[in-house]
């Protein structure tokens, strides 16, 4: 399918499908000659099998690297998001993340700090992280990967430095010689792709898993077939599938002679296994649990939503508040097995009416379908079971 006939030099530089169509990102210079580096920008256009395609959203990407541009698109079930890769006339960095709930308006989103740049983002459930480094005076922009995560709509937090790995596998070396070049979604967490350089300029292929974007390990490089190839260029990945295309050359993977597949699963019998034990252990808590006023959804990896009600109708006062029945309040935390079978503990990422953000939080699972919520020691309830119409005392989960 064609584009519309344009003056303009337009270059497709990301691709994501979605129900409604294909999310196609295009770099954009004026005029037909050689393009004006500092006017470029970037267009979202919906793609559909039938139709012409739709321009939905345009926004600059000047700076001398404008010819560089790019960016990369996410499509999830309730919005889509576009992280643009961007610089400013002295070489700084411009990068924005945009949200959009129906492909038409597009907001900017906030990015942690300034100075940083942001090469990469993947998404699962409420949980998003970016891949990029900390720009340095370097014009090269030289630095260590690193990686953010946020929980829903909260603050980015930065992630643990990355796992270098371990002595005597190939590609253990300083982080600054490691290389972020793809991030995606898999199973309950993340992978990421990459290389890691040696002094001698010599590289091999790297891999990254992550459980819940906060840390980091590294796969072994030689018993997956990692140190035979340059680098891990380019991944998707489905349910419990991998699949990642490499290279021996990370600046030529057109030769068909250089060029390879591998193909893995997300096996308990990596260095993954301590997460996935982490789940196994917080089954017996995965679900919504709810009573009047207050619900918690905890997931399998740990993390955990907490909404209740403000109390305050948002007709008569500003958020966070309720909109009728539906609760205003919210946040969010992770939780780890307890010191017994039956309890949880962990952190409050954000602020609660009476408790500060980073609180301690216990759940712990009590008789008739039910489980006790208690932050700071103080107690925050008795939750039903989800699917629950009687628990505990009280009468109706819902």
């Amino acid at each position: 399918m064609l584009l519309p006939r344009s003056p303009d030099t337009e270059i497709p530089v990301a691709v994501a499908a979605g129900e409604r169509g294909a999310l196609v990102v295009t770099k954009v210079t004026p005029g037909s000659g050689k393009p004006d580096e500092q006017q470029a920008s970037l267009r979202v256009w919906l793609v559909k099998k039938a139709g012409r395609p739709v321009k939905l959203f345009e926004t600059p990407c000047g700076g001398h690297e404008g010819s560089e541009a790019s960016a990369e698109v996410l499509v999830a079930d309730d919005a889509s998001h576009l992280l643009t890769n961007c610089t400013t006339s002295e070489f700084r960095p411009a990068d924005q993340l945009f949200t959009s709930r129906d492909g038409h308006g597009w907001k900017k989103e906030p990015l942690p700090d300034n100075g940083n740049e942001f090469d990469h983002l993947a998404r699962n459930g409420d949980t998003m992280v970016l891949a990029g480094g900390q720009a340095d005076d370097n014009v090269e922009h030289t630095t260590e990967p690193h990686t953010w995560y946020r929980q829903g709509s909260n603050s980015w937090h930065t992630g643990a430095p990355l796992d270098a790995g371990r002595l005597p596998d190939a590609g253990v070396v300083p982080r600054k010689d490691q290389e972020m070049l793809a991030v995606t979604a898999a199973g309950s967490g993340f992978v990421a792709i990459g290389s890691a350089r040696s002094a001698d300029n010599s590289a091999v292929g790297a891999l990254w898993f992550s459980a819940d974007g906060k840390k980091w390990s590294k796969q072994a490089t030689r018993a997956n077939g990692f140190d035979k190839l340059r680098a891990l260029t380019a991944l998707t990945a489905w349910k419990k599938e991998v699949v990642v295309l490499a290279s021996r050359r990370s600046w030529e993977t057109s030769d068909p002679a250089h060029a390879r597949i591998w193909i893995g699963d997300l096996a308990p019998g990596s260095s993954s296994s301590s997460p996935s034990a982490t789940r196994r252990q917080l089954a017996q808590f995965v679900g919504t649990w709810s009573w009047s006023g207050a619900s918690i959804t905890i997931k399998a990896d740990g993390t955990f939503t907490y909404r209740y009600l403000t109390m305050v109708q948002c007709s008569e006062h500003a958020p966070p508040c309720d909109q009728g029945a539906k609760m205003g309040g919210k946040a969010s935390g992770t939780l780890r097995q307890g010191r017994t079978a039956d309890k949880a503990a962990g952190t409050v990422v954000d602020a609660l009416p009476n408790d500060p953000a980073g609180s301690s939080i216990t759940i712990s699972r009590e008789p008739y379908m039910a489980i006790n919520v208690t932050i700071n020691k103080r107690g925050y309830g008795l939750f039903c079971e989800p699917g629950a119409n009687r628990c505990a005392g009280h009468v109706g989960g819902e």
